[in-house]
């Protein structure tokens, strides 16, 4: 008796090919470059314009609020467009978007200008992290150690990427604003070619859901919350982490007061930051199988209020520089909770463009709120004589953190499917992601 040929539907679904490691590497180290190459240009430029530390630390902080503000709006759609269309489209645009902006500033390079074209960065970008992060999601999103180890192969990379650049970048910024933004333009050009030419979609179009801007409310992100008390605890891990990164570029006007250093010093100490975060995370893999992923993130996020703590201190070179060894003990602190909440997000049926706008929008209303208040921190401790109070605020929230990702028994961190590791199609673990000296 013959048998019945088997048809496409009889057939498993096909899992995403996995782009090539060198790839990868390449694309995320340079989009991380498009940043530390002006990184630390802007503070020196309004500084420069006769502002005084305190106007300059606001400033920065409304900035940094404003466009998280728009984030807010409209990531919950941008998510929704990522689940229908895919994310190549968002990735090849937005791109070009920052590097348009950034060309204007090598064309007319006043202040005004770099005002804009900062806020514009600041928006597009986020939204190139969104649909990056929900393409690695729908290579890795089956194995939550799996996903924390290519994860943090990534940060390495982008560790790499903004060390370079940020060297580079400091010496053209003290030569010329414009040779920092031209270079900054290159390399965005070279990302959205990369984007556009070898990088193949993610997401498969049976897995595609139809798109309606309706309903992308900025509110979505309270849905991180109220799907069970154990996504809500891995989320509240990150909620904490993540406040923090409203220190934003006031590092920078914290070390010209403590220590007098400049756009080339401030450069120089992003540059060993990014080195120092690349290094660390490369520890990421070994540190969970050795402690665990509960323990890994305990560890890790200590170090980094320590790091705080010090830096809090630093008013010598030499202090400061010390600051290197617990930044980069603590530079993988998120990895582990982050791939969990991948992981349980795809246990739960959540679509990984949606739950990426989610932890985007939950993000941009941090940043409209948290730079804000890290300026008022500023200039409320420096005329109170604790002109550290931001590093120590960092401190106590990076110990709360800690403390809530402490209460999640351990046995709770790994994927209760079955669609472990073993299960899992053959990764290559070399592979990139991001890092900036403002998250300290």
């Amino acid at each position: 008796m013959g048998q019945t040929p088997l048809t496409a539907a009889d057939l498993p679904p096909e899992l995403p090919k996995l782009p090539s490691t060198p790839l990868l590497m390449l694309i995320t180290g340079l989009q991380v470059s498009c940043f530390g190459v002006i990184g630390t240009a802007l503070p020196p430029a309004l500084s420069a314009s006769g502002m005084e530390p305190a106007a300059v630390a606001l400033l920065l902080g409304q900035l940094g609020s404003a466009a998280a503000f728009f984030e807010v709006l409209l990531s919950g759609g941008f998510g929704k467009l990522a689940d229908a269309i895919g994310r190549k489209p968002i990735l090849v645009a937005a791109p070009i978007l920052s590097v348009l902006a950034r060309l204007y500033v090598v064309v007319d390079p006043s202040l005004n200008v770099l005002i804009v074209a900062r806020l514009i960065s600041m928006l597009s970008v986020p939204i190139y992290w969104l649909a990056y992060a929900a393409s690695i999601a729908d290579l890795y999103s089956h194995d939550t150690t799996q996903l924390a180890v290519v994860n943090s192969r990534l940060q390495a990379a982008m560790g790499l990427g903004f060390a370079v650049s940020s060297v580079f970048g400091g010496w053209l910024a003290s030569k010329d604003i414009r040779l920092a933004y031209g270079a900054s333009c290159v390399l965005g050009t070279i990302v959205l070619l990369l984007h556009a030419f070898l990088m193949k979609e993610t997401l498969p179009a049976k897995a595609r859901v139809p798109f309606k801007w309706s309903g992308s409310s900025p509110l979505s992100f309270i849905q991180l919350f109220q799907r069970g008390p154990l996504f809500a605890k891995f989320n509240m891990v990150v909620l904490f982490q993540s406040i923090t990164n409203g220190m934003g570029d006031l590092w920078q006007v914290l070390a010209r007061e403590l220590r007098g250093w400049g756009a080339a010093q401030c450069g120089s100490f992003a540059a060993l930051a990014g080195v120092a975060t690349m290094l660390g995370t490369l520890l990421t893999g070994p540190s969970i199988r050795r402690l665990g992923a509960r323990g890994h993130t305990v560890a890790s996020t200590s170090a980094s209020a320590v790091t705080s703590l010090v830096l809090g201190h630093a008013t010598t070179n030499v202090i400061a520089w010390a600051a290197v060894f617990p930044l980069a003990l603590g530079a993988g602190k998120h990895m582990a909770t982050s791939a969990r909440i991948v992981n349980l997000g795809q246990e739960l049926g959540v679509p990984q463009g949606q739950l990426s706008a989610e932890r985007n929008t939950l993000n941009a209303i941090i940043k409209v709120v948290a730079p804000t208040i890290y300026a008022w921190l500023f200039a409320w401790g420096a005329s109170h004589s604790m002109l550290a109070l931001p590093f120590y605020t960092t401190a106590v929230l990076l110990a709360c953190s800690a403390l809530m990702a402490a209460t999640i028994p351990a046995n709770l961190w790994q994927s209760t499917t079955s669609n472990s590791a073993e299960h899992a199609p053959a990764v290559n673990t070399t592979i990139p992601a991001a890092v900036s000296p403002a998250r300290l």
